[in-house]
């Protein structure tokens, strides 16, 4: 029961705009959990959050198009973007939706990046599956780097797992 209650925590802490998976893999490692299915459920957890904010994009996209309207039919001047909305612009208009899939959750997070992506008038099913693959190799990546970390400078026997999980 404890270890379906860690891996429900992995699944929520990822799907937290934010949190993102480099935070959550390496956390769970840490705690004990097996690197293949926190990966799993972590990248399934992050993708899950993502895919209505993308599919329910349009409405919002409509109405942030409608509110930055200034009156006469043009757009409103932009600012240029600050933060993390103008580095997601950024990313998009220098790499592309591959480049912004694949740095957004460094940069900006998962989520903001997907908000750039829908705001340039990327399809959702198009960005769904870049942001998928990038989410899955962000959290292979940093479940391997947490484990050779771990192993370089931790003696794991000495170390108790935070959660019991179960040999065999």
């Amino acid at each position: 029961m404890r270890l379906l209650v860690a891996y429900a925590a992995v699944f929520v802490a990822a799907a937290t705009p934010w949190v993102e998976v480099m935070f959550v893999v390496p956390a769970a490692i840490v705690g004990g959990l097996p690197p293949v299915p926190v990966v799993l459920v972590a990248a399934v957890g992050n993708v899950t959050s993502l895919a209505p904010l993308l599919f329910g994009g349009e409405r919002v996209r409509g109405w942030w198009r409608r509110r930055r309207d200034d009156g006469d039919g043009s757009p409103a001047a932009s600012d240029g973007g600050s933060g993390r909305s103008g580095r997601a612009r950024r990313l998009f208009e220098r790499y592309g939706l591959p480049g912004l899939a694949a740095l957004g959750p460094l940069v900006t997070g998962v989520h903001v990046a997907a908000l750039g992506a829908m705001a340039a008038g990327v399809r959702p099913r198009r960005s769904l599956l870049w942001f998928s693959a990038s989410i899955l190799a962000w959290s292979v990546a940093f479940a391997f780097v947490t484990v050779l970390g771990i192993e370089a400078f931790v003696d794991m026997g000495s170390v108790p797992d935070v959660i019991d999980v179960p040999d065999g």
